[in-house]
């Protein structure tokens, strides 16, 4: 099961389904699918076209579509309209190292547990010896406590990989300010401000192109 996390807040894919502090909120097929693809290719500007081919594929659908998906996105981020950016004339993107993704495997120790327990239970029920009767009481003891230092491992186990989440996150935090990749050439500072056609031309490929609060551009060596 893969997620995506920013924060506090939680994309589940499968879910259709993006928390934040405040509730959850429901997605619609086609916006799960632009976020998450959004997301997957963060920091490339990404067309509407190819933007309604991921939500609506083998389907017609009006652009107007697009910008109601982009717009019901925005009601679930709340506060943080700024995840998804629009670059005008171009599409929309998402700046790198804003979202964490994160797998999650079903633990299945337990459920091995579980399933010991349950089979010395049926063969207590089958036993009419007292003295086997006591035996099997005697082994399905320790079987118990044995399960408790492995739950135990388990939330120590969870707990780490939390606590590491929230060290990347907050690192990545400083990772500043965002950029995105156009042509092969890195760009960065308030993209939202990007005018592709305001571009500086013949730029070497080493150097990056920042993009200050006025929406200026310039090179730096």
């Amino acid at each position: 099961m893969i997620i995506y996390k920013y924060g506090k807040d939680i994309f589940e894919p499968q879910k259709s389904a993006y928390t934040n502090q405040e509730a959850t909120t429901k997605l619609s097929a086609s916006e799960t699918k632009i976020l998450q693809f959004l997301i997957d290719n963060s920091g490339e500007i990404i067309s509407r076209e190819k933007l309604l081919e991921i939500g609506w594929p083998d389907k017609v659908v009006v652009p107007n579509s697009l910008n109601v998906a982009i717009a019901n996105l925005r009601k679930a981020f709340k506060s943080k309209n700024e995840i998804i950016i629009t670059i005008k004339g171009a599409g929309f993107t998402i700046a790198n190292n804003t979202f964490i993704q994160q797998q999650f495997q079903p633990e299945v120790v337990i459920d091995n547990e579980q399933n010991q327990i349950e089979q010395l239970q049926q063969a207590d029920s089958l036993t009419e010896n007292n003295a086997i009767d006591t035996e099997i009481n005697n082994i399905k003891a320790p079987s118990k406590s044995n399960a408790f230092p492995t739950i135990t491992k388990i939330g120590y186990s969870v707990c780490l990989t939390i606590i590491v989440a929230w060290i990347m996150l907050w690192a990545s935090s400083w990772q500043s300010p965002p950029c995105i990749t156009v042509n092969n050439q890195k760009i960065c500072g308030n993209i939202e401000l990007l005018n592709l056609q305001k571009l500086p031309q013949n730029l070497k490929s080493k150097n990056t192109v920042y993009i200050d609060t006025t929406g200026k551009m310039y090179e730096k060596i």
